[in-house]
């Protein structure tokens, strides 16, 4: 009699494991193929011309006619007019067809290494490694060539850059500031908690520090592996249903973490959503801010100490545009702009996200889409966090105005979309542009600028990125339409060019060469 128990307990336990090992084997078996990281390039030491192009100058907003763009070792050679280019012998030539030529995209804040899903379920963590692996991929197939991640693991990330830069990886450029640095409890480490020997494998995702030798040797360590920037966190309250208070840095620590990121030549950014993020940025000679003050309306003279010295801010203004959903007594829900972003929102995830995502990742990001416009989802009890869709509808009323003070104010503003949170893929910075555009005073070329040239002076490479410039990095996307007259051109890219290197076409591999 006391075996028929033993044999029911069993055979749960491996009903159990089935139900999670199942899912995970299909999964594994229907994952997509990688991409090829080339579609063509140059013989070593020769060249090609890119002729009949309609070349944007993203400084004056003017288009150059006709041109050809002389390409050599990965750099840009020369743009010739056409008769200069008819005259042009001894290279490969490749027709761009009147496309229109803009620099490579810069997406100044992502986390590549995140899926867009809140979800953990074993179906969704079986296509983890290629969903990352696609994360860098879409990045070139929609024109972004250079990334600046903003917080992840930097073991991990680091073998991907390898993977990048050794050919075997279809992918953009990558800059990042590897492990955030901040209090114990702190933002993001409130939610993202990983085991210790995932922590030693990968990399810790964040520095908790508690004394300044802590936070410099936290900055330090960065700087061994590698970082661009520190990226630190000002949020005093959490993300989520009932904004829990969380530690921030103190004065103290975030003097140490400053001095010595300057003393290393980094420059130091902050994620905020407070009005008080951005005074204490200006306080403490932080030299940009990431996302965008959306809790209270910034004073003139904040706005003009900001721009006075010369801090940049990469406004996101996709996060609201991503997190934001329907709940009770919402005083901003019936906002026009808070209803065009959840419409927008639903039709991008229905249209474009199938191809970006794997499946189990696409139902992920459909189930939030269900739930999130749920009235009572948030109301109820959870065993994850659940994100407060309030601060996003904040954030998309009271931040515009912030950004468009910033603006008027001549602000350095920047483009990232914060892709690898929820329902943002990091590849699709065109959204960003999009919204940027149609959502806030800036003019076109102010939207073109911000995530190119801007970009590239935010990371400092602008002798390198950011122009269809002689002497620049050959990172080069061919559009069907001018995106100064509708910015939505840039989410169809013709082709992308790295460094030279044809690294995605959408229809002829060859670009008509000959």
């Amino acid at each position: 009699m006391h075996a028929i128990p033993r044999i029911l307990a069993k055979t749960a336990a491996l009903g159990a494991v089935l139900a999670v090992v199942e899912p995970v084997i299909v999964e594994r078996r229907k994952r997509s193929e990688r991409r090829d990281p080339m579609v063509w390039s140059a013989k070593a030491g020769e060249g090609f011309l890119l002729k009949n192009a309609e070349v944007v100058d993203v400084l004056t907003g003017a288009v150059m006619h006709k041109r050809g763009v002389l390409v050599k070792d990965g750099r840009i050679e020369d743009i010739l007019t056409e008769k200069k280019a008819a005259s042009v012998e001894g290279v490969k030539t490749l027709d761009a067809a009147g496309c229109f030529v803009i620099p490579g995209l810069i997406n100044t804040h992502c986390h590549m290494l995140l899926t867009m899903s809140l979800s953990l379920s074993p179906d969704i963590l079986a296509v983890t490694g290629r969903q990352i692996e696609r994360n860098f991929e879409e990045c070139i197939t929609h024109g972004v060539t250079t990334v600046r991640d903003a917080g992840t693991w930097p073991v991990l990330m680091r073998r991907y850059m390898d993977r990048i830069e050794g050919g075997e990886l279809l992918g953009p450029r990558i800059l990042s500031a590897f492990s955030f640095i901040n209090a114990p409890g702190g933002y993001p480490s409130d939610y993202v908690k990983m085991p210790s020997f995932l922590d030693a494998k990968w990399g810790p995702f964040v520095h908790q520090v508690t004394t300044p030798q802590e936070a410099r040797d936290a900055v330090r360590r960065n700087v061994e592996w590698g970082s661009n920037f520190i990226k630190l966190a000002f949020d005093d309250h959490q993300l989520f249903m009932g904004q829990k208070a969380i530690p921030v840095l103190s004065d103290e620590l975030l003097s140490a973490t400053v001095d010595e990121a300057h003393a290393h030549g980094l420059k130091v950014s902050a994620h905020h959503r407070f009005r008080r993020g951005l005074v204490r940025g200006n306080d403490f000679a932080l030299d940009g801010m990431e996302h965008i003050a959306a809790d209270d309306i910034l004073d003139d003279s904040e706005v003009e100490a900001f721009v006075a010295a010369g801090r940049y801010i990469i406004p996101t203004v996709q996060t609201g545009w991503a997190l934001s959903g329907i709940s009770r007594s919402d005083p901003y829900l019936e906002d026009p702009r808070v209803q065009h972003n959840l419409a927008s929102r639903l039709e991008t995830i229905r249209s474009v996200y199938p191809s970006l995502c794997e499946p189990p990742v696409y139902r992920g990001l459909l189930a939030y889409e269900r739930n999130y416009r749920d009235p009572s989802y948030t109301e109820r009890r959870h065993i994850m966090y659940t994100l407060d869709p309030k601060i996003a509808t904040e954030g998309i009323v009271k931040g515009t105005e912030n950004l468009n003070k910033l603006y008027h104010a001549g602000a350095l503003i920047g483009c990232g979309n914060d892709g690898g949170v929820p329902q943002i893929a990091a590849g699709i910075l065109g959204i960003e542009m999009v919204l940027l555009g149609s959502s806030t005073d800036m003019e076109p070329l102010d939207v073109l600028q911000a995530a190119t040239i801007n970009n590239a002076r935010i990371i400092g490479m602008e002798e390198e990125l950011g122009t269809v410039s002689k002497g620049k990095l050959a990172d080069l996307v061919l559009l069907p339409g001018n995106p100064l007259d509708n910015m939505e051109h840039v989410l169809h890219p013709n082709a992308v060019f790295k460094e030279g290197q044809l690294v995605f076409t959408s229809h002829n591999p060859d670009l008509g060469a000959h």
